[in-house]
């Protein structure tokens, strides 16, 4: 990989650093699809929520199929072309997502663009990294890079959820398409292109596999967001999407074992650290899912989408936080895995909190303090995990061992267990409801005293998920407690087990 700078040389510093750091804020937040707008999109197209759920995680499953491929892009065109391509791609599906009527567009609108944005951002990626450690160091930017997309992603809903609550949510695209035009004019102007000295053509690119994973993700995908509403395994299409799904994977499998240039180098699994790594940010997913909270904040306390949204900002202290710590731990050079132990203790301390928050006289307020630990918890895993997995790799294995993270953690993971608590919420508040109702009678003292039946059984309800939350909110703690326990146990192993071998 050749490594040069991004700008002309004309182009003094004072201009450079901002113009990186808008690079890197646009290229992060335009998503496609904005989690705080989904509903106004769905209500005033008329369709159901599931097709914009089953976009946002085809937005990670192309950036962690793009981030894969992207290697190939690099040894084939020049810096300032690639950044020109994904910047005009984020473009275009920005405008397609917000002017389609059709929401399988907006699926593959999304899928494409996570695939054509890692062009742009290992880009202005690379730069920022030189600028940080001149021995590309990636502990010393990590912390940055997190703490950049975390706190802009939270913003940016929030924004753009105030815009559609107040306005449209077309109007949410107008703010993100000025900033995409803003940063392609940057790019055409003072970004300077330079040529490849050997280029290596794309022919020998596994697009057989790429296609494999691709259809293997994006099955998956649907079987996930559509498991609830078809069933699950009563229905015949998630029966046959999840059989499609292992026999495309295990093509792709047997492809990558078998071609001399395959997308992705599964030997990279026989490194502890990256399997390691890997099954933490698999397991992160257990944590990181707002599914309690918004139920809650919604369901029980009734707030609107604005507030709940606005809630979000809270953790943005926690990630600053989380992100200063990582940083000078990692400028100490202690221990990856106490850090690692760190963060998951802050997830249960955060699940604790809403375990015995879980009441109707919670306010807006209260919220500080679990989002703020939250938001703590989300950059030191983002961060130590992903530094542990990429310890023993060098930059080139490490663009391709990054997109298997972005799959593990941000899609297979959350998207697993997203899919799962929804399931099991909507299943354990209907069992605690008919517990409840069972008990009662239609001439109880209580019903008549509150005067209306349907009010009353409308606390029922409330009643029945406050219960559902907090039963799988305790099972999600101690699960945390389990994995604490073999984190240290491991890590107290593994401190003996170098001791000895020293001696």
């Amino acid at each position: 990989m050749e490594l040069n700078d991004l700008f002309y040389k004309w182009v003094p510093v004072y201009i450079r650093l901002p113009m990186l750091f808008l690079l890197l804020f646009v290229i992060l937040v335009a998503n496609g699809v904005f989690l705080g707008n989904t509903t106004d999109m769905f209500s005033s197209l008329g369709e159901y929520p599931e097709p914009y759920i089953q976009a946002s995680n085809a937005l990670y499953i192309g950036m962690g199929l793009g981030l894969m491929f992207e290697m190939r892009l690099k040894q084939r065109f020049s810096n300032k072309e690639l950044l020109l391509y994904g910047l005009s791609m984020m473009l275009l599906m920005n405008i397609i997502c917000a002017t389609t009527d059709n929401p399988s567009l907006t699926v593959f609108a999304c899928l494409f663009l996570g695939f054509s944005k890692m062009a742009a951002l290992v880009e202005v990626y690379v730069i920022w990294l030189y600028i940080w450690s001149k021995k590309l160091d990636s502990s010393r930017f990590y912390p940055f890079v997190y703490c950049t997309a975390l706190c802009g992603l939270f913003f940016i809903t929030w924004f753009t959820t105030r815009l559609a609550y107040n306005y449209n949510w077309r109007y949410a695209y107008i703010w993100i398409l000025v900033l995409i035009l803003i940063c392609l004019l940057v790019s055409l102007v003072l970004v300077e292109n330079h040529k490849l000295k050997k280029k290596i053509p794309l022919y020998q690119v596994d697009w057989i596999g790429l296609l494999l994973l691709t259809s293997s993700l994006m099955l998956y995908d649907y079987a996930l967001v559509y498991g609830k509403v078809e069933n699950w395994f009563d229905s015949i299409k998630i029966i046959g999407a999840l059989f499609a799904t292992a026999i495309t994977l295990l093509l792709f499998v047997k492809l990558e074992l078998s071609i001399k240039r395959p997308l992705f180098d599964l030997n990279l699994f026989k490194i502890n650290s990256f399997r390691h790594g890997l099954f933490y940010f698999l397991l992160l997913g257990i944590f990181v899912p707002s599914t309690f909270q918004s139920a809650f904040s919604i369901s029980i306390l009734h707030y609107e989408i604005i507030l709940n949204t606005a809630l979000n900002l809270y953790m943005i202290p926690g990630i600053i936080v989380g992100s200063v710590l990582c940083y000078f731990w990692y400028w100490k050079k202690y221990d990856a895995e106490l850090l690692i132990f760190t963060g998951f203790l802050a997830f249960v301390i955060y699940h604790g909190i809403l375990y015995n928050s879980f009441s109707v006289d919670f306010n807006s307020k209260d919220f500080i303090l679990p989002l703020f630990i939250k938001g703590f918890a989300m950059a030191t895993l983002y961060i130590a995990i992903g530094l542990y997995a990429t310890s023993k790799l060098g930059i080139g294995v490490t663009l391709s061992a990054g997109g298997m993270m972005i799959l593990i953690r941000s899609f297979l993971g959350s998207g697993t267990f997203s899919a799962i608590y929804n399931y099991l919420l909507y299943a354990e508040r209907i069992k605690h409801f008919s517990f409840i109702a069972g008990h009662t009678e239609a001439n109880d003292f209580l019903i008549k005293q509150q005067g209306n039946t349907l009010d009353f059984y409308k606390n029922l309800q409330g009643q029945a998920l406050l219960s559902a939350s907090k039963e799988i909110s305790g099972y999600i703690i101690i699960t945390g407690i389990l994995l604490l326990i073999f984190i240290l146990t491991t890590y107290i192993h593994q401190k003996v087990k170098n001791k000895i071998t020293t001696y």
